[in-house]
């Protein structure tokens, strides 16, 4: 079946849903229910957030639910895109579509705005092995495009911090995804996906199969498995602004791949390669596909192929779970499971090193060191692909070509997760309930780099007479593979727990039992990963050299109270002490009431301590290297306000520089308070709201920010250099270019952030008619203040902080409004998304890296993103191209979802996400859009590139 026969097939079926559901929604992402059924027996649960059992389960800390079916009517088909739509995820989350990331391949979710170092994720309330690479090769997190979909029971969202019931680094929050525990008889699900404009089809299906009853028989087993596919979108397939580069209609410049311009002293980019005179820099010969008079004119350009807006991905899991009753009181649970991950995200193809190379190697107990320079990639008169008729004094000349032939740099990542768990519950003594709990999980992540260039082997392949490499032409397999050798490494990540705790009510208060919970724990993390051979010695750039090998061993104690003084107030106190085999050990301690003076009403809040431990990434053996916008060479641009000044270099006024990050034995851990007061107002059986503000203060942040070292090795290769009378000229620079600039982690930023949740939900169910139910939960971010050095900068609606993951923005609101409707076996969900614009600018930009970006004009010219390049020269002038460049825009989305119960055992299903087809706004200053190529943002409005997407299925159980 064709791309344009499925479009046709999905829209058809989709039609008679898209007319009808112009209202519905059970809530999405529901607060926790507070009633049931008159006669029912109230069933005892823990809540995330507290270790002890209650049948209230509106507790003091505010929680968010998701349940299975509020995940099926989101209309997506894997768990990443619904958490990513959490109102509360904010700045720092991190998409699979930010190809420059360093946890390649992963996504991570960050409350709050925190960063995800911050949002513990748990799976069925215990730790999970981390993604084998930190974000930014810092922050640890779990992947949470490596978690099931269907297995799922339901998904609690604690909003609140969590140090005194799951440990210290809970400061943002924390995501508990919970498995189904039992599953009897068998289903079959099928899920086809394209969308409207083309590109990126998905593919998901999953078989589920339990057997036994744990009342009646004693035990259960269920098996499940899980696949989904999703192909490619690339910027090539939706055109606009993803594709739009020539500026100069608008003042900008035509940065067009492939035609000279001032920004490039007149040395474009070539993808059929060209010879320049090493003496004087002209031009000397092109070969074939473009000549002089064609390249003047800006017509010897090519194509962006390989830019992506959503990688293609796949998946695999399987969960497997047997649960057996030994006695009246007591249960063992055996659980199981794989998930595996796959990825390939793609940049620019290589271009050959006219200006030379010089690498620095690294790697666990290496101290880097500064490799001898490799000149400028030549091409002499012996190569065949030789530009015919041509004379350079000297023979060679220096090759500017960009490696078509070869393709985009690829980095593909495969991610497998292997979990095991046993869990014995019971009584003790009578009436205290035992849970022990053991578990180990492994993340094996293979890492591939295709089409890297090593300059060495490039130049002796150049140079060879027996099998020389072809500029612009095929090459046989084995010189590809010279020039450009498969990268490999594999990285791990392995997390072993155990945990023993007991819990019971004594005393009847007032208010009902007193509950009481200790207990103690004991994890220990191993991490190890290294960079490929190749690139850990320095050989060749771009690909991402990071290493980090470490342990953290970490053993903790708690207790938990909950004291019902009055049936109208309950009393909350928790402590925990968690102490580290590197960093010692600290306590947190948490308090929380819950006042309900009558039952329409009832006022909550919490007060807790917690503390982040420094990781193997930031006091270990670790290290990595990474980009973080441009600057200007302070040496060879002497001149920034003017980059075609005479006396500037070219490009180095634009400079992409690279870091080198490095640990710290000495630090300290991070210490937080946090602090919610909340409302819970139901007035009418069918209508509820509750108000939480929220306030969490961090002190001595591990940042990258110790004192800094430049370091420009020796490469006094002749450059290019702009001339009193226009033009360029190759002259020999008085510094060596920047190799790198050297940092560590130091203990130095506070941040202070703030705001509000707000959920308004309504029901009502009209005899003979349907049932409707609405519900709108809303974020907002009243302040996000960061102090670097003293000085304190609000952020909250700017692009800061841009130095965190992949300069995501910092929107204030976040919305989310769903209504669903439905009448006998049909029902329809449709739901609004919302972020609010934000500014542009990033004051601790100039804190962090001596860059100012705290008024438009500054920050479109030095925050790495699109207008940095396309509009360097009137930025350069102090002229804003548009003054709409300043601002992103709001972006607002609509997804439907529709089901047809056909009977007990069948049903049809489907949905269309970005039912409108809303763009995504541009931002012109973030690097997140394809390292600043394309000025869109990924982590926030992706589903504005991809368009309106329409996905069909069915189910069927028995």
């Amino acid at each position: 079946m064709t791309r344009q026969e499925i479009a046709r097939t999905i829209k058809s079926a989709l039609a008679v849903g898209a007319i009808t559901a112009a209202s519905g929604a059970v809530a999405l992402h529901a607060q926790v229910p507070t009633s049931t059924s008159s006669g029912q027996s109230l069933q005892e649960v823990v809540v995330t957030g507290s270790m002890i059992k209650r049948t209230d389960i509106e507790t003091p800390s505010p929680v968010q639910v998701i349940s299975s079916e509020q995940l099926l009517q989101s209309g997506y088909t894997n768990t990443q895109e619904v958490l990513k739509n959490l109102t509360a995820n904010g700045q720092g989350t991190l998409s699979q579509s930010f190809s420059g990331a360093f946890a390649s391949g992963a996504a991570g979710i960050a409350l709050r705005g925190l960063n995800v170092g911050y949002t513990l994720v748990l799976i069925d309330g215990h730790r999970v092995a981390p993604y084998p690479i930190g974000d930014d090769g810092q922050r640890s997190f779990v992947d949470v495009s490596n978690i099931p979909f269907d297995a799922i029971e339901r998904i609690e969202v604690l909003k609140d911090g969590a140090s005194a019931t799951y440990g210290s680094d809970a400061i943002a929050g924390v995501i508990n995804i919970i498995l189904k525990k039992t599953v009897q008889g068998a289903s079959l699900t099928g899920d086809l996906g394209t969308a409207s404009h083309g590109a990126g089809n998905t593919y998901h299906a999953d078989a589920t199969w339990g057997i036994g009853d744990l009342v009646n028989d004693g035990h259960n087993f269920y098996i499940s498995g899980e696949f989904r596919k999703q192909k490619q979108i690339l910027f090539a397939d939706r055109g606009n602004q993803y594709t739009h580069t020539d500026f100069t209609s608008t003042g900008g410049l035509n940065v067009t791949l492939g035609v000279p311009n001032t920004l490039n002293g007149g040395i474009a980019r070539s993808g059929t390669g060209y010879v320049q005179d090493p003496a004087s820099g002209n031009i000397a010969g092109f070969m074939p596909g473009c000549s002089a008079t064609s390249y003047a004119a800006g017509q010897c350009t090519y194509a962006d192929t390989w830019d992506q807006i959503q990688p293609p991905t796949s998946n695999y899991n399987f969960v497997a779970r047997y649960a057996q009753s030994l006695t009246r009181d007591w249960q063992l649970s055996l659980g199981g499971t794989f998930f595996e991950s796959k990825s390939e995200q793609a940049n620019r193809p290589q271009r050959t090193f006219a200006g030379g190379y010089q690498g620095v190697t690294s790697g666990p107990g290496v101290t880097p060191t500064v490799l001898p320079a490799i000149g400028p990639t030549t091409i002499s008169p012996t190569n065949p692909s030789f530009p015919a008729g041509v004379v350079i004094p000297g023979g060679a000349g220096i090759l500017r070509y960009t490696f078509l032939n070869l393709g985009p740099e690829i980095t593909q990542t495969d991610a497998k997760s292997y979990r095991t768990t046993v869990d014995l519950d019971g009584k003790i003594f009578g009436s205290w309930d035992l849970n022990l709990a053991a578990g180990y999980s492994e993340v094996k992540l293979d890492l591939t780099g295709l089409n890297y260039v090593n300059p060495g082997n490039l130049q002796t392949a150049l140079d060879s007479t027996t099998a020389p490499f072809l500029v612009g032409q095929p090459n046989t397999p084995a010189v590809d593979a010279f020039v450009a050798p498969v990268l490999t490494t594999t990285d791990t990540s392995k997390l072993g727990y155990a945990h023993a705790g007991v819990s019971r009510g004594f005393a009847v208060l007032p208010g009902g039992p007193l509950g009481v919970a200790v207990g103690v724990d004991y994890y220990n993390r191993r991490q190890h990963g290294v960079a490929p051979a190749d690139v850990a010695n320095g050989l060749l750039p771009d690909f991402s050299n990071n290493f980090t090998v470490g342990t953290q061993n970490v053993a903790s104690a708690y207790a938990e109270l909950v004291a019902p003084i009055m049936k109208q107030l309950e009393l909350e106190a928790a402590v925990r002490y968690d102490h580290y085999n590197l960093s010692g050990g600290q306590a947190s301690p948490k308090a929380g009431f819950k006042w309900t003076p009558i039952s329409e009403f009832a006022l909550r809040g919490t007060a807790s301590k917690g503390f982040r431990a420094p990781g193997p990434a930031e006091n270990g053996q670790s290290g990595q290297t990474f980009f973080a916008g441009t600057t200007n060479d302070p040496i060879l641009c002497p001149n920034p306000a003017q980059i075609n000044a005479a006396g500037n270099f070219v490009d180095q006024c634009v400079v992409a520089v690279p870091g080198l990050q490095t640990t710290n034995a000495t630090l300290k851990s991070e210490t937080s308070k946090s602090f919610t007061l909340g409302v819970i107002v139901q007035p009418i059986r069918d209508v509820s709201s509750t108000l939480d503000l929220y306030s969490i203060d961090i002190d001595n942040q591990i940042v990258s920010g110790g004192p800094s070292t430049i370091v420009r090795g020796n490469n006094l290769t002749p450059i290019p250099q702009y001339q009193p009378g226009g033009g360029t000229a190759l002259v020999t620079p008085p510094a060596a270019p920047i190799l790198y600039q050297s940092t560590s982690y130091i203990n130095a930023n506070k941040t202070k952030t703030d705001g509000l949740d707000l959920s308004l939900s309504y029901r009502h169910l009209w005899v003979g008619v349907g049932e409707f139910r609405s519900e709108a939960l809303w974020s907002y971010t009243h302040k996000f203040e960061m102090t670097i050095n003293g000085v304190t900068y609000e952020l909250a609606g700017t692009h800061g902080p841009s130095f965190f993951t992949g300069d995501t923005g910092n929107p204030k609101s976040r919305l989310e409004w769903s209504n669903t409707f439905g009448r006998g076996p049909w029902s329809a969900t449709i739901t609004m998304n919302y972020i609010s614009a934000f500014n542009v600018t990033d004051p601790t930009l100039f804190a962090f890296l001596g860059t100012p970006a705290d008024t438009c004009l500054t920050s479109l010219t030095n925050q790495g993103g699109t207008a940095g390049l396309a509009y360097a020269i009137p930025l350069s002038n102090g002229v804003i191209p548009n003054p709409k460049f300043c601002t992103v825009d709001h972006f607002t989305t609509f997804d439907l979802y529709t089901r047809w119960q056909v009977n007990s055992n069948f049903n049809v299903h489907g949905s269309v996400t970005n039912l409108f087809g809303a763009k995504a706004p541009l931002d012109w200053v973030t690097y997140g859009g394809a390292l600043g190529a394309v000025p869109w943002n990924p982590s926030l409005h992706l589903q504005g590139a991809i368009g309106t997407f329409y996905n069909v299925g069915a189910s069927y159980s028995f």
